[in-house]
């Protein structure tokens, strides 16, 4: 009997971000299956630097064209039964993913598209009438869409009735002792805090910094604050990589008593060795088109309590205000500090969020659980 074909359009690492962190693990996942034959096209021009998402450059322009005869390619020669296309949400890279679907839709193929963040709709809303156009035509070719949370369905409701509208969240492949119980943290005398993500402005790690200053006049208990992560430019503030390494260097001549930065961790086992050794997982994103972090799933897994935002993505559909979790207003110094004291003074508040987030987790967020419901959708269509 033959296979069902799927083809997977979307980037791949390098550079290493959410939904290309995603798409690699997925790939390799259902390429082990064997009820699909999965074929890709990479749409990455391979450049490890972040800034350059959605660009309009020669290598850009150059990896879409790659990517475009590649599609062509597969459509013509192995005609994939659906083809799957995680698509962006600014101009020049929507307009590639866009001729992705009318392409596609020539060759009668179903077409699925995953949208990994939040800010789609407001994208659409803020193009030129002329790109508006665009988007519609294309939506029209649309035969499924994939959300991270229910709260993101209204998005794709303009074009799609709802049963068209899948909820799909993210996952985390497990590879660490199930039985180990990582709500058992740190000697009580020095609470560990860790943030691990990109260094953007954006994605609160100077709210963080901030914070801590009014956390180091008032705890009562011995913190460290572990930072991991890569510096970027920020495309959303318009601080450049210099004005950021500066900007942060400063924040950590002043904490260095209390702030240890360990730089970019890629390596999941270093990074899975930081997280179950934290008390306390800090992520105060306000990021425009953040999704549903993975390091927030990762801090989940290892057993976490997490304090993150509200209204940002679906992290309040993820961390649960006063479960697994405490949930603070956006560049809120004042709540996101008050949140930390109030973790770092109560130990048996830390660890029973620890446990419930390890059980959400376990309950929604396993690679296992994440397959099914992907192979589910896949028949749907």
């Amino acid at each position: 009997m033959q296979k069902n074909r799927l083809l997977i359009i979307g980037s791949f690492p390098p550079p290493y971000h959410g939904s290309a962190i995603y798409l690699d693990k997925l790939r390799k996942k259902l390429i082990k299956g064997k009820d699909l034959d999965v074929f890709v096209v990479d749409t990455s021009d391979k450049r490890d630097d972040l800034t350059n998402l959605g660009r309009f450059d020669f290598a850009n322009v150059y990896a879409g064209l790659r990517s475009l005869f590649k599609l062509i390619y597969y459509l013509i020669f192995v005609r994939p039964d659906v083809v799957y296309i995680s698509i962006s949400q600014n101009y020049w890279a929507y307009f590639r993913d866009g001729l992705f679907i009318l392409i596609s839709s020539v060759f009668k193929a179903k077409i699925l598209i995953h949208l990994h963040g939040s800010y789609f709709l407001k994208f659409y809303g803020k193009s030129s009438w002329l790109y508006q156009k665009f988007i519609d035509l294309t939506m029209k070719r649309v035969d499924g869409a994939i959300v991270l949370g229910e709260k993101l369905k209204y998005i794709f409701e303009k074009w799609l009735s709802t049963d068209k509208i899948f909820v799909l969240p993210n996952f985390i492949e497990w590879k660490f002792n199930e039985d180990k119980n990582y709500s058992t943290k740190n000697d009580a005398s020095v609470v560990m805090i860790t943030y691990l993500g990109n260094l953007l402005e954006s994605k609160g790690i100077f709210d963080l910094l901030e914070a801590i200053k009014i956390v180091k006049e008032n705890a009562r208990n011995k913190f460290i604050v572990n930072i991991a992560g890569k510096f970027s430019k920020d495309s959303s503030t318009g601080l450049s990589l210099r004005e950021h390494e500066i900007r942060f260097g400063n924040y950590l001549k002043e904490l260095n008593d209390v702030v240890n930065y360990i730089g970019e961790i890629r390596e999941e086992k270093d990074k899975f060795e930081l997280l179950k050794n934290t008390d306390i997982f800090v992520f105060p994103s306000w990021y425009p088109v953040e999704g549903q972090p993975l390091v927030i799933l990762e801090a989940m897994s290892c057993g976490c309590p997490v304090i993150s935002t509200k209204d940002v993505g679906v992290i309040d559909e993820t961390v649960i205000d006063g479960i697994n979790g405490l949930l603070v207003e956006k560049r809120n110094i004042r709540q996101l500090a008050d949140a930390i004291l109030k973790l770092i003074q109560d130990r048996g508040l830390r660890m029973k969020m620890g446990e419930e987030s390890k059980k959400r987790f376990c309950e929604l967020y396993t690679l296992e659980k994440h397959i099914k419901k992907f192979k589910e959708i896949l028949k749907e269509l």
